[in-house]
């Protein structure tokens, strides 16, 4: 018995398994052209959850600058902490996804 990756969500099952245990993905009576192609659609798949996450993470850091931007708390305020802080954690979030992106593009 030996471990292959689903064509579906990419996990690791047995070559002798009819369906995926974690996404039921049907894989016996398929061709290789049907498994491959939904190989492709699964990368594009996670392709597109990948841009939606890093479009969200630059939208809550350009939603902090704004807010920063025009209400111009005080420095030491909590208002002010916060801002910096999603800021901060939105422009990180878009630059993991960035190179997530880059990286599953290369296909590791």
């Amino acid at each position: 018995m030996a471990l292959i990756n689903c064509p579906s969500c990419n996990k690791r099952i047995s070559n002798k398994a009819k369906t995926c245990p974690h996404c039921e993905f049907v894989i016996a009576g398929r061709s290789g052209d049907e498994l491959e192609r939904e190989q492709l659609r699964a990368v594009q798949r996670r392709k597109d959850k990948l841009l939606s996450q890093s479009m969200l993470a630059l939208l809550i850091a350009i939603a902090a600058f704004a807010y920063t931007f025009l209400e111009q708390p005080y420095p030491d305020s909590w208002q002010a902490k916060v801002s910096y802080g999603l800021m901060g954690l939105g422009l990180i979030w878009f630059l993991v996804n960035r190179v997530r992106i880059l990286l599953l593009k290369r296909g590791r």
